[in-house]
């Protein structure tokens, strides 16, 4: 435990580390973003409430949040991105009470929202920020200039600091991470890609992915609900939004980055809707109802495993997604999001062979090297069942934890990125095993263990030159 990590703040860490008592069992890492899911739900039907709405507009915002695609995948597993959506709606919901009711003791909530969502992602910041600039334009200066306002950000700085010393006294790896993730940006195995290097050819991409994140049929309502922000009391809402857009794309971001602020666009859509059609026909209020509910179904599967995974595998071949790929014409699982969680205990395996086969002797001072924190992170979590020793990484706080005191004299390598590297530093790189997992061929293809000998230096000597932060 610690108080920062070179790509996240410590929460996510920290809620994995409540769950060892009981094995890290897959339940018990999913429990609280779960939870988190419901919290969301109830934010957005209160951001709906606070914008007017009836039973009609609450229960449409929420149907529409429950079944957006890029939600459900925040709220299915711990990551970095699980509290977003509740902590940027909470924001929102308080800045909304703000602006109404001028009690500007408000100031106080909105700061321990902000804290705890910079614990747990620091991309938080940019959507207060991207808020008070929408007030500030919007003709709510006078709320900027609170003394509560001074206090506010007072507190946030006072109760982050430890996080934030962290950060300087290790150099500020998060920007070295962010830049490295912004030229690190690969298609698939397919060929299919959602992000690129290239700012104005990831915008495109990021465009897109706020349909596909958002179930394309739902865009009526987001779109809807940022139009009628725009031209009603609370314009500050569509400026933040559209700042926050505009800065994902100058930054390269991600699409999924703004996930947060959907919420409350979905709440002001349903408002907007529900003011629309007031005092027509009785039967249009259920059957939108319905057709939100049933528009959701289709996409539901893809967030979130509901299927076997044969099952699913023969949905997805259904709808149109998977396609005989070459050179056998071979149909594959195409979800990355499902595909990376499969094959870590039989990879585990393969390098645990790996490791036996080596004469007695030899295994005593031989690392087991991963060049990226996935593969440490499986091999520490599934090795001792196999007697493996700590894995080694050079990637993000791993490279932090340093060689564990080998010498290099004798080196498993597992992955193929640093390979190169690997060739360099060693008189003798021999490939001595290969893992292949068919339905990992969305991520990667077959990955290579090398047994590392004759280094030319220490080990403790060359790895610096192994260091990557990123993805």
């Amino acid at each position: 435990m610690a108080w920062g990590y070179v790509d996240q703040p410590p929460l996510a860490p920290f809620v994995a580390w409540l769950t060892g008592p009981f094995g890290y069992p897959v339940w018990a890492l999913r429990a609280l973003p779960g939870i988190l899911a419901g919290v969301t739900t109830l934010i957005g039907a209160a951001i709906a409430a606070e914008l007017g709405a009836s039973a009609f507009a609450q229960a449409l915002t929420a149907l529409t949040i429950v079944f957006a695609p890029g939600l459900i995948g925040i709220h299915y597993g711990l990551s970095t991105e699980f509290l977003s959506p509740a902590a940027w709606s909470a924001l929102i919901y308080l800045t909304i009470r703000l602006v109404k009711t001028r009690d500007e003791r408000l100031y106080l909530p909105i700061a321990l929202v902000v804290t705890l969502g910079l614990y747990a992602k620091y991309s938080i910041a940019a959507c207060a920020v991207a808020l008070a600039i929408g007030l500030l334009v919007t003709g709510h200066a006078r709320l900027l200039r609170s003394k509560w306002l001074a206090g506010a950000v007072a507190l946030v700085v006072l109760l982050t600091l430890p996080n934030a010393l962290w950060q300087l006294s290790h150099g500020l790896p998060m920007l070295e991470t962010l830049h490295n993730d912004q030229l690190n940006r690969h298609a698939l195995a397919n060929g299919m890609a959602d992000e690129s290097p290239n700012r104005w050819i990831n915008a495109v991409y990021m465009f897109a992915l706020q349909f596909a994140y958002n179930n394309p049929v739902y865009a009526i309502v987001w779109i809807w609900g940022l139009a009628w922000l725009w031209r009603g009391a609370v314009r500050f809402l569509a400026v933040a939004y559209l700042l926050l857009f505009v800065l994902l794309i100058i930054t390269i971001g991600r699409g999924y980055y703004i996930q947060g602020f959907y919420p409350a666009l979905f709440a002001a859509g349903a408002v907007a809707i529900e003011r629309a059609i007031s005092g027509r026909a009785r039967y249009l209020k259920p059957a939108i109802l319905t057709a939100t509910f049933v528009a959701g179904l289709p996409m539901f599967p893809l967030s979130i495993p509901l299927l076997s995974l044969p099952s699913y595998m023969a949905y997805e071949r259904a709808i149109g997604l998977s396609r005989p790929a070459p050179p056998d014409n071979t149909y594959h699982l195409i979800n990355p999001m499902f595909a990376d969680q499969l094959g870590w205990p039989t990879m585990t395996q393969t390098v645990a062979g790996a490791y036996w086969a080596l004469p007695r002797a030899q295994r005593g001072i031989t690392a087991l090297f991963a060049d990226r924190y996935a593969y440490a992170g499986a091999l520490n979590f599934y090795g001792p069942r196999y007697g493996l020793p700590a894995a080694i990484s050079p990637n993000n706080t791993y490279y932090l934890w340093g060689t564990r005191g080998y010498t290099g004299q004798s080196m498993l390598a597992v992955g193929a990125t640093d390979y190169r590297l690997l060739l360099q530093w060693f008189g003798s790189v021999q490939q001595v095993a290969v893992y292949r997992n068919n339905l990992r061929w969305m991520l990667e293809g077959p990955l290579p263990i090398y047994l590392c000998t004759q280094p030319r230096v220490p080990l403790a000597a060359m790895w610096s030159h192994f260091k990557y932060y990123g993805l």
